[in-house]
């Protein structure tokens, strides 16, 4: 059959003369500005996945010391926390009970929310009860807190205001491309995913921040004069690591990581803040603070705050980056211009609202946006062989059918990032869990679809509102000058201090500053069991000894636990040590009978401590008593 074009029409065609458009000085300079502190969408949603990750990471963490720390049985009890040491403009759920059962509901409730962070459901709802849940979980325990804690519950109070679920998120799954504003064929391809807004501007200028006064806060001669910080650092035994030890075997390389460190902290604000050349300078920032945090995480023992450093980093990965040539040719899936799984066609039952939602989450998932998804009720004849092989059908270009399990490996083998795991998934074991996989959630689609009922299609708008637009720009003004103030000591007005604290906008940014730690050492605690007989309490199984251990660091079970126990030995914290003492007469004597020649009577809490220093090496570890106690 001949088409034939439509026949030109006699009347005179006249051109039209389009002028240029006049762009105001002004309006041209607002323009580069915004798309030099513009955040990617791509980098948002690294960042939404990784700060997630880490929010379950850190839970799982914290769930190993679940009833010392967060129940009334362990070392800080409610009462006392109330009574003594919590702020009253502080809140936590925590502080409802002091029962086990309750506080790993609340855990499970926060690990919840993380994984819902981390796959992108309900995002701006996930990113709001994170933050809300970890600010809870820190509020219950404050003395076992560390510099990463307030760097994550800020990054997750800023993540609420950031569009995070726009790429890679269920939230984009369910939504129509067709009307989706990343789609905009107005927009330039190297710009469509760049993204302006006063809470992205809020969240380059609290990074910034973090290194800026962590620079201007090292001001003892240490840092300044000596150039002896990253020697006192990696002198902490207490933090040290194998890389940290064979460092201090470099005396001559030593002064030099401590100009480096300095030179690096002070370099990565004003590559964040620099509007020139603005794509390759936030890149080499993003780069340095990884570098910087990688070093110190290989070298000294610093708990999660690392990983939290380097999640920061994420979202500040410009577009210049992602549009770089040779990521377009290797990634070409992060441009958008990838046509992975075309011809692909997905016939799903529309009838039921689980297999919409799965099958739109795994062509997000995958990366093959080239997949067709077809309701298997279109055509009867492919809906009687739906039901027929209790099944969606997964068509390939050439044609052929796979059903269930084959399915999902077919698609896994046009996913560009994916495809790997191929030969794995159609392994005689892994597929034959699979199809059982496949038919249990078949068996279950309808309790499936009432349990995600609540996860809906919803617009993407990337706008910011008026008022979200002056709480960010309010937000810069008000964390700058709270950091200001922990260098020139002008205190905040009592409603200023209330507002920080309540909203946990409260940091200073003292890491190793002004000067590194010098104190350090060990726990010797003895014991008096009602026999008579002298015990290592922490130790049980091994005999009393104040000798210096082999490894100082393996002593503290974790990061907590040294950050617990090292704020226990500072004066300021004496009242801390009461409940101390309290925890262990009953961790021990629970299940124990008063009239048992085990029960522990009474014990003493040794600090073993020395001073590191260069021009007066310690030649051993004064034994200081913190606490006398008596177990009633």
């Amino acid at each position: 059959m001949t088409v034939l074009d439509r026949p030109v029409s006699a009347v005179a065609y006249t051109p039209t003369i389009t002028l240029p458009v006049r762009t105001s000085p002004v309006k041209r300079v607002l323009r580069y500005l915004e798309a030099a502190y513009s955040l990617d969408l791509r980098s948002l949603a690294l960042f939404r996945m990784a700060l997630g990750a880490v929010l379950l990471g850190d839970l799982l963490w914290r769930a190993g010391d679940l009833t010392v720390f967060y129940t009334d049985f362990g070392v800080l009890p409610r009462a006392a926390l109330l009574d003594k040491f919590l702020p009253a403009n502080r809140f936590s759920l925590h502080m409802m009970s002091g029962q086990l059962i309750f506080q790993a509901m609340l855990f499970m409730v926060a690990a919840v929310f993380a994984v819902m962070l981390v796959a992108g459901i309900r995002t701006r709802l996930a990113a709001f009860a994170s933050w809300f849940m970890v600010v809870s979980i820190q509020t219950r325990n404050p003395i076992i807190l560390q510099g990463g804690d307030v760097y994550v519950r800020l990054l997750a109070f800023m993540a609420i205001f950031l569009p995070l679920g726009a790429l890679y998120s269920v939230d984009a799954a369910l939504r129509d491309p067709e009307k989706e504003a990343l789609r905009d064929p107005e927009k330039e391809k190297s710009s469509r995913f760049a993204h302006f807004s006063t809470p992205g501007l809020a969240l380059i200028a609290q990074v910034a921040m973090v290194y800026a006064f962590a620079v201007l806060l090292k001001t003892a001669p240490e840092w300044r004069r000596d150039f002896s910080a990253v020697y006192y650092a990696l002198q902490i035994q207490q933090m040290s690591t194998p890389l940290g030890k064979l460092l201090l075997h470099f005396p001559k390389l030593l002064p030099w990581l401590t100009r480096g460190t300095l030179v690096q902290e002070g370099t990565i604000p004003f590559l964040l803040l620099t509007p020139f050349l603005a794509g390759p300078a936030r890149m080499l920032a993003a780069v340095l603070i990884i570098a910087l945090h990688v070093g110190l995480g290989l070298s000294i023992r610093l708990g999660h705050f690392p990983y939290i450093a380097c999640t920061a980093a994420l979202p500040l990965i410009p577009t210049w980056f992602w549009e770089l040539k040779w990521m377009r040719r290797r990634f070409p899936w992060l441009t958008g211009e990838t046509t992975a799984g075309s011809g692909t066609r997905i016939y799903y039952d529309k009838n039921c609202s689980f297999c919409s939602k799965l099958v739109r989450g795994l062509r997000t998932l995958l990366l093959v946006p080239g997949v067709e998804l077809i309701p298997a009720q279109e055509f009867p004849v492919t809906e009687l062989e739906m039901r027929d092989q209790k099944s969606w059908i997964v068509v390939d270009p050439g044609g052929r059918r796979y059903y269930k399990w084959r399915g999902v490996v077919h698609l896994v083998s046009q996913s560009p990032m994916f495809s790997w795991m191929t030969p794995v998934m159609r392994s005689g074991l892994l597929e034959r869990k699979g199809r059982e996989w496949y038919e249990a959630i078949e068996r279950s689609r309808d309790k499936l679809s009432r349990y995600t009922d609540w996860i809906r299609s919803r617009p993407l708008n990337l706008k910011t509102s008026p008022a979200v637009t002056v709480f960010a720009l309010l937000l810069i003004v008000f964390t700058l000058l709270w950091n200001l103030s922990s260098i020139v000591h002008v205190p905040f007005q009592p409603w200023e201090d209330a507002l920080g604290i309540t909203l946990n906008l409260d940091q200073r940014w003292d890491m190793f500053a002004p000067n590194p730690l010098t104190y350090d050492g060990y726990y010797v605690i003895t014991g008096q069991l009602r026999d008579g007989r002298e015990i290592n309490v922490t130790h049980p199984d091994r005999p009393v000894t104040y000798a210096q251990p082999e490894s100082i660091a393996d002593q503290y079970k974790n990061e907590r636990w040294r950050k617990y126990l090292m704020n226990l030995s500072l004066r300021e914290n004496t009242d801390y040590r009461l409940y101390y003492g309290r925890y262990l007469c009953r961790s021990w004597n629970t299940g124990r009978q008063s009239y048992d020649p085990a029960v522990l009577v009474r014990f003493d809490i040794y600090f073993m401590a020395h001073q590191n220093s260069i021009q007066h090496p310690p030649t051993g570890f004064n034994r200081d008593l913190l606490w006398h106690h008596e177990c009633f």
